[in-house]
């Protein structure tokens, strides 16, 4: 099912988790090779834990503890390989699998010539055969550290918003995609929707997109955590969760049919609906999981959708909510 995390947990590499925006190749195989490989040397798996959501929070966040601080006999050389292999990013693993067999064979051959294996320089030939372009971004250190610190101060309880703007093709996005690990690494939420210059007649448009993906990945975590969200949109929506539905569908997944609600004229129904999402944006909006919406292409925003947006940042009842806009 499309809501539903591909491949076996305790196994795939970070940017199988889909909460790194990177992309996914051959070298999320050797992730997983790692995972195999420190699990035959110790009888353990790198990160234990039964809870699905942790186990994913694990594999983009924690360290592993090395394998020879588990099992004293196993020399630095090989621990260091799966450490190796076990990088939170492509680019810091093995490039290729040739690379990967030179090492082991490094270590097989000082283990039957010397009887022990001293540590050697890893990866001396690990060229890739194909050229990789790096999903690293380069030269806006100085960016990622204002959009971080502004991250850092939505964790402890404000509200902000950050308008990002220069030619097409610049970088913007890339440079606000760089932050989504570091986000994800503390437990926020990120969640990104854009605006469609053909589109600027459905109101909401990149708000509910932000959303739904918002929702996709709630709908892929444990039953007992969906009916959490579930009580906790109930309590704060009422008998009025038919209007958020009615601009994120697939609301309706987690908290089920909705009684309709009393039609209105158009102003006192946008006052309502700003309302209500409001109350729906304060369930996810908390000190232990902190909102990121990356708002991309404001120039196309609609009336309704820039009211909607001045009230969530400029209301003092708003905690724990971060916007980036350009």
């Amino acid at each position: 099912p499309p809501n539903q995390l591909e491949g076996t947990l305790a196994y795939i590499a970070p940017e199988q988790t889909g909460r790194m925006n990177r992309g996914i190749d051959y070298r999320s195989d050797f992730y997983s090779l790692g995972v195999t490989f420190y699990e035959l040397l110790t009888n353990k798996l790198p990160f234990e834990t039964t809870d699905p959501m942790e186990l994913v929070h694990c594999h983009i966040a924690q360290q592993p503890l090395p394998v020879h601080q588990l099992i004293p006999d196993i020399p630095n050389s090989v621990s260091n390989i799966i450490n190796k292999l076990l990088a939170k990013t492509p680019e810091e693993r093995y490039q290729s699998a040739r690379g990967i067999k030179a090492d082991l064979e490094t270590c097989l051959e000082q283990f039957n010539t010397i009887g022990e294996i001293p540590d050697f320089p890893l990866a001396t030939q690990d060229i890739c055969e194909k050229f990789q372009i790096p999903q690293k971004l380069y030269g806006r250190e100085q960016e990622v550290e204002q959009l971080l610190t502004a991250f850092e101060q939505v964790s402890q309880g404000k509200t902000g918003m950050i308008l990002i703007s220069g030619y097409s093709g610049i970088g913007k996005s890339a440079l606000v995609n760089e932050i989504h690990k570091p986000i994800t690494k503390k437990r926020g939420k990120f969640i990104s929707g854009k605006f469609d210059q053909l589109q600027r007649d459905i109101p909401y448009s990149a708000i509910s997109q932000a959303f739904q993906e918002l929702i996709r990945k709630l709908l892929s975590e444990p039953e007992i955590t969906l009916q959490n969200w579930k009580n906790k949109l109930l309590e704060a929506l009422g008998n009025n969760g038919q209007i958020i539905i009615d601009v994120i569908p697939e609301v309706e997944k987690i908290i089920g049919k909705q009684p309709q609600v009393e039609q209105l004229g158009a102003t006192e129904s946008q006052n309502r609906f700003n309302l209500f999402f409001q109350r729906f944006l304060n369930v996810f909006c908390k000190k232990e999981h902190p909102l990121v919406i990356f708002i991309d292409d404001l120039q196309w925003a609609n009336l309704a959708s820039l009211h909607l947006i001045e009230q969530l940042i400029s209301d003092s009842d708003n905690q724990y909510l971060g916007a980036s806009q350009f």
